[in-house]
């Protein structure tokens, strides 16, 4: 395609934008934007190159394929290539898995995937995963390869005229349905193809369908383009649900630009935007990783440092790697394969380099694998089954109400009695949000505890907006009124104990004979497994290590529990069940965890507190 300046000028307006979000969000609170842009540089790009092949039945699979690797490849395997080499000498042995992981996952381009598993990308340990940046690669190249397949076969039964039309129903079915999935799944909305394809088809539509503009028109539509950009750098930020509804400004704005096609825009045409643009892909490649470094080491005033490194990593890449590009496809093939084998088998091997260079025992690798979200599924396996069983006259009613803290009490009770189809105890749920921090609604106005506290700062307005929806129907629930146990385990947050005391008052009156069990907090400052790994280190008792880490925030509220308990509830204290005295029985006697992070058990966990608990627990459950 005939190269546009205006186009390289979006690019750096792009790169600028996610640049400054990632050193310090608080000058582009809304920078994330800028990756927005280049989905929609990229549908625009690729559309005219795959439909010219298409419209001289010239379009090689394998052709478009390699090329994009040819230029896509080299500079990312060089930059994990980079990271691993000296993560080795810098990283803990676990970060040092993950990046090893993150780098296999990032060179076949499933990262999008694997972050899709971990975390939501707004997270705070996003700065501890190295290639968190590569999620929008991933999504470019799945991209790449489903695109033009799809327009393949229906060329088969569709003109190219109909092709066109079709690309716009895609855009506007695309767009209703990243919406939808925003508000249903918004980890998913925000890492995934299915989601994001509708900016990139929206890029095609503008190479499909241009605008004859006079001069004074296309300065009127890029400067409407470039203020919806800028107004979504500066009034989106981690609070607002992405991509959404709202990714139509950016998304927009830069539709607009490529219509106006001001190539003499100083705009866009200027030399710094021209040679940022040219470097994008590169400098992208290298400043998330220099701005992780500022942020893992804690290194002080790092940005103007990060920002420099960053430009001039991106430049060396662009000269060394991008500008040199393998000139026979045969070549781009065997590099391409032979650098995803060799990433991935790299990662299967780090385990037991770990074993057999350092000497750690094989339990603590493997706790450590098997960390994150992966220990989820039997998080919340039987509480998710509790949720709809209804009141049993002839049973024990008992209801558990909260978070995934109820959820691993829940697997707590079923080591010792099943919860699910028992004859003589009818088990119930209801699940909440711990960020909601009330499970509950007062007759007095909730609005005034969340404003006191600015909630909806916190956690977004969308989501304070389900906490109450899910509190309502907590409050209304039929089932509080005939209970006979109601247990209740959060994620305590301070300020909401009181609110939390005066809620088990009110279902108190409401149900005098119920009894209502209290589970305090539990878990440690950092996850188990690291502090497994720690302790091996500094050959220190991982019970000692444990005890010295637990947070203050969870004595502060085992001891406002215990001292406000009156007859209105019955408290039980997890830390003290894990720590009796100045130690904390974390591992069974093979090793293996009570935790899989700071404060979710594994099985082993929920086994010996079905053992420590049961003295505590209501006798007629067994």
């Amino acid at each position: 395609m005939k190269f546009r300046t205006d186009l390289n000028g979006l690019r750096a307006i792009a790169l600028i934008a996610v640049v400054l979000f990632h050193f310090n969000p608080s000058i582009a609170p809304g920078g994330f934007a800028g990756v927005d842009i280049f989905f929609v540089i990229s549908g625009f790009l690729m559309t005219g190159i795959i439909f010219k092949g298409l419209n001289t039945n010239s379009l090689n699979l394998a052709e478009f394929y390699l090329c994009r690797a040819n230029r896509i490849i080299p500079p990312l395997a060089l930059l994990c290539f980079t990271l691993l080499l000296f993560g080795w000498f810098l990283l803990p042995p676990m970060d040092y898995v993950n990046l090893g992981m993150h780098a296999a996952s990032s060179v076949s381009f499933l990262s999008n995937i694997t972050y899709f598993y971990e975390a939501d990308y707004f997270d705070a340990g996003a700065y501890e995963k190295w290639l968190l940046h590569t999620w929008s690669l991933s999504v470019e190249w799945q991209f790449y390869i489903i695109y033009p397949i799809i327009l393949l076969f229906l060329k088969r039964y569709f003109s190219l005229e109909s092709l066109k039309r079709l690309l716009i129903l895609g855009t506007v079915v695309g767009f209703i349905f990243c919406t939808i999935a925003t508000d249903l799944w918004p980890t998913f909305a925000y890492f995934s193809l299915p989601t994001r394809a509708w900016e990139m088809l929206l890029g095609g539509v503008a190479y499909f369908y241009p605008l004859k503009l006079n001069e004074n028109q296309k300065r009127v539509l890029e400067a409407i383009g470039m203020t919806l950009m800028l107004l979504s750098f500066t009034f989106t930020s981690k609070m607002t649900p992405w991509p959404g509804y709202v990714a139509c400004v950016p998304v927009f704005g830069t539709y607009f630009i490529l219509l106006s096609n001001r190539e003499t825009s100083l705009l866009t045409n200027n030399r710094i935007f021209q040679t940022l643009g040219k470097w994008s892909y590169s400098i992208y490649l290298w400043h998330w990783p220099i701005a992780v470094y500022g942020s893992y080491f804690q290194i002080d005033n790092w940005m103007p440092i990060g920002l420099i490194l960053s430009v001039v990593f991106g430049g060396i890449s662009f000269y060394l790697v991008e500008s040199n590009q393998l000139k026979q496809r045969k070549h781009t093939l065997i590099f391409t394969l032979i650098t995803v084998l060799a990433f991935v088998g790299f990662y299967k091997s780090i385990p037991a380099m770990l074993y057999h260079i350092s000497g750690m025992p094989k339990y603590i690798i493997e706790a450590n694998l098997n960390q994150s979200d992966k220990g989820e599924l039997f998080t919340w396996q039987m509480m998710d089954q509790l949720k709809k069983n209804k009141l049993d006259n002839t049973k024990i009613n008992v209801m558990f109400i909260g978070d995934s803290q109820s959820a691993d009490f829940v697997n707590v009770i079923n080591e010792k009695i099943s919860v699910i189809d028992n004859d003589r105890v009818n088990f119930m749920a209801q699940k909440i949000s711990a960020k909601c921090g009330v499970f509950y609604h007062l007759p007095n106005p909730l609005n005034a505890l969340y404003d006191r506290i600015n909630l909806s700062e916190n956690i977004g307005e969308k989501r304070l907006l389900k906490c109450a929806a899910r509190i309502r129907k907590i409050t209304a629930d039929n089932r509080l009124l005939n209970a006979d146990y109601i247990f209740i385990a959060m994620n305590w947050r301070n300020w909401s104990l009181n609110y939390n005391i005066q809620a088990v008052k009110a279902i108190k009156q409401k149900n005098p004979k119920v009894k209502i069990i209290i589970i305090g907090n539990k878990g440690m400052a950092r996850a188990l497994p690291i502090l497994m790994l720690n302790a091996f280190d500094n050959q220190q008792e991982v019970s000692e290590l444990v005890f010295e880490s637990l947070p203050a925030v969870n004595i502060k509220n085992n001891t406002f529990f215990r001292d406000n308990q009156k007859s209105d509830y019955q408290f039980i204290n997890m830390t003290y069940a894990f720590c009796p005295i100045k130690k904390c029985n974390v591992v069974d006697k093979n090793g293996l965890p009570f935790f899989y992070d700071e404060v979710h058990t594994t099985k082993q966990g929920a086994m010996y507190l079905s053992d420590r608990l049961r003295p505590l627990l209501p006798a007629p459950f067994y």
